[in-house]
């Protein structure tokens, strides 16, 4: 059975950070996408009513039906400029979690590597303590053949 260390903690908790960090990234890239879906529905909204109202305005148009067109643009215009502050927000979040999530998986590689070399040391010393212990068996087997020649 394998001890546990310190080391071998670290890069347990490393790896609970990145994951719930590709979590969060994966929600917020997902928010992103919602916002700039949204944003593209008004846009295009926006696009369909100013062509509405180009056409209406060949065909002739009141000055009431005009206004209420006019009124109605103007909300979208609202909406849009609302829903482009909510999409800059969400790609910054997007950005800031992905930055996160680089920067976790980043240390967790360190403390892996950190766990690689210690293991690696472990190994060489366990070899050496071998080495020294068939090196003096071999020694002792040489005195025990000698004396009894």
């Amino acid at each position: 059975m394998t001890k546990t260390t310190a080391l071998d903690t670290l890069v347990l908790l490393a790896e609970r950070e990145a994951d719930q960090a590709a979590e969060w990234l994966g929600k917020a890239i997902a928010q992103r996408t919602d916002a700039q879906q949204r944003l593209a529905m008004l846009q295009q909204l926006r696009d369909d009513y100013a062509a509405r109202l180009q056409r209406h305005s060949h065909d002739g148009l009141s000055f009431a039906s005009y206004r209420n067109f006019q009124m109605f643009m103007e909300k979208i215009d609202r909406a849009i400029d609302g829903q482009q502050a909510i999409e800059a927000s969400a790609c910054r979040r997007a950005d800031d979690a992905q930055q996160h999530w680089q920067s976790a998986r980043r240390e967790g590689r360190t403390w892996e590597v950190l766990v690689e070399r210690a293991g690696r040391s472990e190994a060489q010393r366990e070899a050496k303590r071998e080495r020294q212990l068939m090196d003096e068996f071999a020694a002792r087997a040489g005195r025990l053949a000698g004396e009894l020649s």
